[in-house]
């Protein structure tokens, strides 16, 4: 079956493991065990009988691994949910046996499109052991950053920059995890700076369900104004416009009707006769954003119930709370998935967010169209 390779793995599988196949030293464990529980990373980095990886050694500082090929990691494939496959190839037909449970991390090598894999999405991921289909993939990256060590009262925007940080109910690594588990691309506030046991935490606002929430602050990185900068402020307003285009799942922006973006979406879905959620056509203007949102709905315990703080780059467009917005808990776009909202790749969101207009005011929580300003025009086309 022809696809077409990123990259190659060689599997050393057949030789069986060695004896350091799933040695990590302990600066490794330490520094991955402080995303989260162990449970978590350890099994998926380096699973039993899976061949050893090299190229973990450029993120993570493992010790060295005998008859390993050293290979660049593109970043960390995580699981968005529990049993994810992982194939031999980049096809359905041979699975290895090995299932990534939910925030599971596999090295990233490659990406593939292969022939086989849903109508509409046919992006595969190169992994340790293997091949993950992208539909519920996270792909991640793994940068720490240098705290901030002052900021205004009002405090500042903050982006995840791990595959995923625990919100903890206080300032300690001995700490209470809370329900949240903050993943990357997520965007919140933070409120205070702090120092406890030698390292330094930020407090973070959530805007729906007030309480203590502490992340580690090299798991976040700042935002600045320049994440703000609105793209194209030159062009008139009027001439601004985009287009969600249901049949073919595409959000397109269009400047003096040239198009300048163009980006897959998942807008929303009719899951049964009492849960229709579809995206309803029309013509729509942006009228409020906000860097980010807590969104929930339904009933806990039931198909249609979510619970997603810090989802990023959000510019509502009707009154009912339809939004263009950034998603984390898949990476399947092509298709109507969502409960209404026109789910985005997170940069695609952004891209958006900085281009359309009411424009972004970084020292308030939304921003609104006031005055003279309008929002920028939204078609919703091609809606049965």
């Amino acid at each position: 079956m022809p696809v077409n390779r990123a990259s190659s793995l060689r599997s050393n599988a057949a030789n069986g493991p060695t004896s350091r196949d799933s040695f990590l030293s302990r600066r490794s464990f330490l520094r991955i065990a402080g995303l989260g529980a162990s449970r978590s990373i350890l099994p998926a980095i380096i699973p039993p009988g899976r061949p050893p990886v090299g190229g973990l050694l450029n993120q993570v500082d493992a010790a060295p691994v005998s008859n390993a090929t050293t290979r660049d990691v593109m970043g960390f494939a995580r699981a968005v949910r529990w049993g994810v496959p992982v194939y031999a190839d980049p096809s359905w037909a041979k699975p290895t046996g090995y299932q990534m449970y939910a925030d599971d991390l596999l090295p990233i090598f490659g990406e593939v499109q292969s022939k086989v894999g849903s109508s509409y999405n046919t992006l595969w991921y190169e992994v340790q052991g293997g091949f993950v289909h992208s539909a519920f993939i996270q792909p991640t990256q793994w940068h720490e950053n240098i705290p901030v060590a002052t900021f205004d009262s009002a405090g500042f925007w903050a982006q995840v920059t791990v595959p995923f940080t625990d919100a903890l109910t206080a300032p300690s690594i001995n700490a209470a995890r809370t329900k949240y588990r903050y993943y990357f691309d997520t965007v919140y506030k933070v409120t205070d700076v702090l120092r406890a046991e030698g390292l330094t935490w930020y407090k973070i606002e959530d805007e729906e369900f007030p309480a203590d929430y502490f992340v580690r602050a090299e798991h976040l990185r700042a935002l600045d104004a320049e994440d703000f900068q609105p793209l194209s402020p030159e062009i008139d307003p009027a001439e601004k416009k985009l287009v969600v285009n249901i049949a073919q799942q595409r959000v397109t922006a269009f400047e003096r009707g040239r198009e300048v973006f163009s980006a897959r979406t998942a807008t929303g879905h009719k899951f049964d006769d009492k849960r229709d959620f579809h995206t309803p056509g029309g013509r729509y203007t942006i009228f409020r954003k906000t860097p980010t949102q807590h969104m929930h709905g339904g009933k806990l315990g039931e198909d249609d119930y979510f619970d997603l703080p810090g989802i990023p780059w959000v510019s509502y467009f009707t009154g009912s709370g339809i939004a263009f917005h950034g998603a984390y808990w898949h990476n399947d776009y092509g298709v109507t998935r969502s409960h209404g909202c026109v789910n985005l790749a997170p940069q695609n969101a952004r891209w958006i967010w900085r281009w359309s207009l009411p424009d972004n005011d970084l020292s308030v929580r939304y921003t609104l169209t006031a005055g003279t300003q309008s929002g920028t025009r939204v078609d919703v086309i091609g809606a049965s």
